[in-house]
């Protein structure tokens, strides 16, 4: 019995090693496989130079073929996320865009100096080289930037917010198409505030008459509405004014600021009021608390009343603003009080349905690509992204 227990043993464990190798193998053939069609990528991009770049779309899991070196380690992050978002990379390696953006429509008198688009072409086409070699400097970007704007001659972790939104929104301004759109043409005048749909059209295609890849990707619509409560009052009682006592306005936006801080109060305040458990987490912050309070409603009372054209007095607001469709590329800062902590968690997938307005208008669903985190200690920042 015991020799019968001993075979059985055995034969078990050769099966298992049969079963080992032959997973092994089955991974070696996969890896070999890959190796084969990196091996074939590399040699049709090295074939075919830079005349194919437009095939190229980087992603954060196709990394840039060249790093930048730390001589701007604070902005260099910002740069760097930049890279990695592939439609306007590819953009900028397409061959047929180059005349586009050295040609741009800026009216600065200091083209050679203060044009920032041909500088970031040089500077993407440096970092996806092919056959290059080592880093890569920004330092003629990031010059051509401080020269544009003294904001930046000091690089300080507390203006990284305004150095992405400012590098988006110079692009935007050289390499916008002015061009006429004739939707609703009829609305020659400005439309009443009150009048929802007419000013929605007309803000919306004013804003459309001058469009670039910057709009493109990084451009949503944000509608924000003020609203009487004296008006709304004595319509519901009395009927005696117009209905719609609401003034809209359309603006298009390139990112959104979260305040960590206020977030945290009204949402402890909230659940202290309704007898939530918050799990013993008082920083506690998702996401989901960051939109609720981008699109909640605020009331402007006592000494901070406005007045109204309808009913002729000072009265009570309240101000609501509204998702109206999102960009393709959504920029979320977080500004938090400095040295508190908040317990922030970011997943891969965001779904901001529920936050938009109008819900015909994708992208609503996003993958998150790039976080830029100071990961420094005391006066020594170190930025990753």
């Amino acid at each position: 019995m015991e020799i019968e227990k001993i075979k059985s043993e055995l034969n078990k464990y050769i099966d298992e090693n049969i079963k080992i190798k032959q997973e092994k193998d089955m991974i070696s053939m996969k890896n070999k496989k890959l190796e084969e069609e990196i091996k074939e990528l590399k040699l049709k991009y090295q074939s075919q130079g830079r005349t194919n770049n437009e095939d190229i779309v980087p992603t954060i899991k196709n990394p840039t073929l060249i790093g930048l070196n730390d001589s701007h380690n604070i902005f260099n992050s910002i740069l760097q996320c930049l890279s990695q978002t592939g439609e306007l990379t590819s953009y900028f390696l397409n061959n047929k865009n180059i005349e586009e953006i050295i040609n741009d429509n800026s009216t600065s008198k200091d083209k050679d100096d203060k044009n920032l688009a041909p500088i970031y072409l040089k500077l993407i086409q440096n970092l996806w080289e092919v056959n290059g070699t080592g880093a890569c400097s920004a330092d003629k970007f990031i010059n051509t930037i401080k020269k544009i704007n003294p904001l930046f001659e000091i690089e300080n972790k507390n203006n990284l917010k305004e150095f992405i939104i400012f590098i988006i929104e110079q692009l935007h301004r050289e390499l916008n198409k002015p061009k006429k759109n004739n939707n609703n043409s009829e609305i020659n005048e400005i439309p009443q505030q009150y009048d929802r749909n007419n000013k929605f059209n007309y803000c919306y295609n004013k804003l459309k008459e001058e469009s670039s890849i910057i709009s493109d990707l990084f451009f949503g619509l944000k509608e924000t509405s003020n609203e009487c409560l004296n008006c709304r009052n004595n319509y519901y009682n009395s009927r005696r004014l117009p209905k719609n006592s609401i003034c809209y306005n359309y603006e298009m936006f390139d990112y959104l600021i979260f305040p960590l801080e206020e977030i945290k109060t009204i949402k402890n305040n909230y659940m202290r009021n309704n007898f939530i458990q918050n799990n013993n987490d008082n920083n506690y912050i998702s996401l989901n608390d960051c939109f609720n309070y981008n699109q909640r409603i605020e009331y402007y009372t006592g000494d901070n009343q406005n007045y109204c054209n309808i009913c002729k007095q000072l009265s009570d607001f309240c101000y609501n603003s509204k998702i109206y469709f999102s960009p393709k590329i959504l920029i979320l800062i977080l500004k938090r009080v400095q040295e508190k902590e908040y317990n922030l968690i970011f997943e891969e997938i965001l779904d901001i349905t529920e936050f938009v307005y109008s819900k015909d208008m994708p992208p609503l669903i996003y993958n998150l690509y790039g976080v830029i985190s100071d990961i420094g200690k005391e006066n020594i920042p170190h930025f990753i992204s």
